[in-house]
């Protein structure tokens, strides 16, 4: 999106200080940001990944952080907030090897979640306070009432029941974050509408003219448009390179769970590799029941991986 000379020198951490859109939440004790201040700054942040931010959330600098993340994601449950929580996994490419490593559920990781979301809504209470033309993230509630999901199988099925969020410059709730008003704006240098966002508080706080709802419209239009082709674009790169590991490790055997019945195959997940395959099963298993599986074959132009039941 952005010249490959704009992520050293705007990427946070990367240089001794760096140049940041900083959010000043004023948080009540149920942890609503009843206030917030915008400026430009200048920042130095030390780069932590999420285990050593896990090693830390106990000593005094990240422990209140981590008290107010947990009271707003517990503020988010009571008003209807879907957490699926399903396995997660990161692939990347070393020296022509292909490494998938699982990414396990870090309390460091609601740490950043929440303090994003809580971001999120401050800047849409602000835009909307301050009549700023901003592309809001909206979600409609499902139409059947979701169950408590507690197995893998369970958060499946509710993740097939949401609908897809939206992006408007009309401010509306978010069913699936149970939040009144979101707008995403903590990713300008990876989303585009971020960027767009940023770009609005800018030029708000040095008097600037503003983009107006039309123009939003048009920006939002235009970032949808390719939205889709994006979100394919990953989804196809990521069954490649999985492909490509099980390819590079044809000995390879481990567990599955069936999530789905589709007709007379089985969905199955495979929660070390983030992959989905349907298979016949031999025999009967339940949704939530688990499978050995052992590599049989991959068909990397067509994008197949086949296994068998052990």
């Amino acid at each position: 999106m952005l010249p490959a000379t704009a992520a050293p020198a705007l990427g946070l951490g990367l240089a001794e200080v760096s140049p940041a859109l900083s959010f000043g939440l004023h948080l009540n004790s149920a942890a609503e940001a009843v206030g917030l201040e915008v400026v430009p700054s200048w920042v130095r942040v030390t780069r932590l990944t999420y285990a050593q931010a896990q090693a830390q959330l106990e000593e005094p600098l990240l422990r209140p952080l981590a008290e107010v993340a947990q009271t707003y994601l517990a503020r988010r449950q009571a008003t209807g907030a879907i957490e699926i929580e399903l396995p997660e996994v990161k692939v990347r490419i070393e020296d022509g090897r292909v490494i998938i490593r699982p990414l396990p559920p870090l309390r460091s990781r609601v740490l950043v979640r929440e303090a994003m979301l809580m971001a999120g809504e401050a800047v849409a209470r602000f835009a909307l306070e301050h009549r700023i033309a901003v592309p809001y993230s909206t979600q409609d509630a499902p139409e059947t009432e979701i169950e408590l999901a507690t197995t893998t199988a369970d958060m499946f099925a509710v993740r097939r029941t949401l609908r897809r969020s939206q992006q408007t410059t009309a401010p509306g709730s978010h069913a699936g974050l149970g939040m009144e008003l979101y707008v995403r704006s903590t990713s300008p240098l990876r989303r585009y509408l971020d960027l767009v966002v940023h770009q609005q508080l800018r030029a708000h706080l040095r008097g600037e003219p503003l983009l107006d709802t039309a123009a939003m419209t048009a920006r939002i239009g235009a970032a949808s448009a390719v939205s889709g082709s994006v979100r394919q674009a990953e989804r196809l790169s990521l069954e490649h390179w999985t492909l490509v590991y099980l390819m590079q490790h044809p000995e390879w055997h481990g567990e599955g769970i069936v999530v789905d019945k589709r007709g007379a195959r089985d969905l199955i997940l495979i929660p070390e590799l983030g992959l989905e395959t349907q298979m016949y099963l031999s025999r009967d298993v339940p949704l939530g029941g688990g499978v050995s599986l052992v590599l049989k074959a991959v068909n990397l132009p067509e994008l197949e991986a086949h296994f068998r039941l052990v």
